[in-house]
């Protein structure tokens, strides 16, 4: 069965991109524009194995979202990888303080987004390790 992965991303183009790509590499992909889309798929009985989530989104940015994932049992064990452009140490240290489960910067190369999804899911709790 192939692992589901939910992308929440806003530009439409991004979104298309990483989905034809991720279903390339033989993942199913849900696809969510912003942090309410998300939940309300969630809330739908969607059960992502990973969620790739963008932090400049309008609205709900990522790290509110990645904050109600983890106080929301149901989502909380679900990995989260960072999609951004935001490339500052800051920003970085403040994914990790966050126990964010990886953190990719835009533009990123395809390899390294599928590694960083296998590093992500390898390390969940109850992954391959």
């Amino acid at each position: 069965m192939p692992c589901r992965v939910m992308v929440v991303e806003d530009e439409p183009e991004n979104r298309l991109f990483i989905g034809l790509m991720l279903r390339t590499e033989g993942y199913e992909v849900v696809e969510a524009e912003d942090g309410p889309t998300a939940f309300r798929i969630l809330e739908g009985g969607a059960h992502p194995d990973l969620i790739l989530l963008d932090v400049m989104m309008p609205g709900l940015n990522g790290w509110q979202v990645f904050q109600r994932l983890r106080e929301d049992p149901t989502a909380a064990r679900i990995p989260v990888v960072m999609l951004t452009a935001l490339a500052q140490r800051a920003d970085v240290e403040r994914a990790v303080e966050l126990g964010v489960d990886g953190y990719l910067t835009k533009p990123f190369e395809p390899a390294d987004l599928i590694h960083t999804i296998e590093e992500a899911l390898t390390h969940r709790p109850g992954g391959g390790e």
